[in-house]
């Protein structure tokens, strides 16, 4: 029911990457075989009623609690989401909360969605792992899969980019269509500097590093 490029265009301009993976498309970890879904509200529609949705045991619309951190930029995309997913039944009850209060909520389980940005890692081990393993720190939709645990670490102990990649791609294949996250979109990040500084990198982190800077 969502469309990525449409969120993409009506809260941001254009500005940023969408994508359905924890590694942007200019990464070289990036999986062309998963292509970011289209929105097809047809289908969305025909899952909710082979879910059984539209019956009194389950009513249309569904109401899910949708726990957004406060931020103008937050609440702009959960108002994106909420109207188009209203389309397939589903109605998001927007909570907004103090960014602090969302992470103790999340650690704690009280919410059915939670709308969270992740600053991103420069290797994407630091994407994936803590949000998909079991029991790690930032799982907090607690999914657990012992063969995508397998395949996680066999990723970040492969000694290869071949190997490494054949191993997220393995994953993926389970996570991107029964994980508990949903990808969006990879942030642009925007930095603005005198012309005399030489040598400055974007990084996927945002982190600055002043190795290698110099002003002419």
């Amino acid at each position: 029911a969502l469309d990525r490029d449409a969120i993409n265009q009506v809260v941001f301009n254009g500005v940023q990457r969408t994508n359905n993976q924890w590694v942007s498309p200019s990464n070289p970890y990036y999986m062309a075989k998963f292509p970011m879904p289209k929105r097809d509200i047809a289908r969305a529609r025909a899952l909710m009623k082979e879910a059984g949705a539209g019956t009194p045991a389950l009513p249309i619309p569904i109401s899910l609690d949708f726990m957004v951190p406060n931020s103008a930029e937050s609440r702009a995309v959960a108002e994106v989401m909420q109207s188009m997913v209203a389309e397939a039944g589903f109605d998001l009850k927007i909570r907004v909360t103090e960014f602090a209060t969302s992470l103790k909520e999340a650690e704690k389980g009280n919410f059915q969605i939670y709308f969270l940005a992740w600053s991103g890692r420069t290797d994407p081990d630091g994407n994936i792992f803590v949000f998909a393993s079991c029991r790690s720190p930032n799982n907090n939709g607690n999914y657990c899969d012992p063969k995508v645990d397998e395949l996680l670490t066999r990723a970040r102990t492969a000694t290869t980019p071949a190997g490494r990649k054949a191993a997220y791609e393995e994953a993926a294949a389970k996570l991107l269509t029964e994980g508990a996250v949903i990808y969006l979109y990879h942030r642009t990040l925007l930095f603005a500097h005198a012309a005399q500084l030489d040598g400055y990198r974007v990084m996927p982190d945002g982190l600055i590093r002043v190795t290698g800077l110099r002003l002419k």
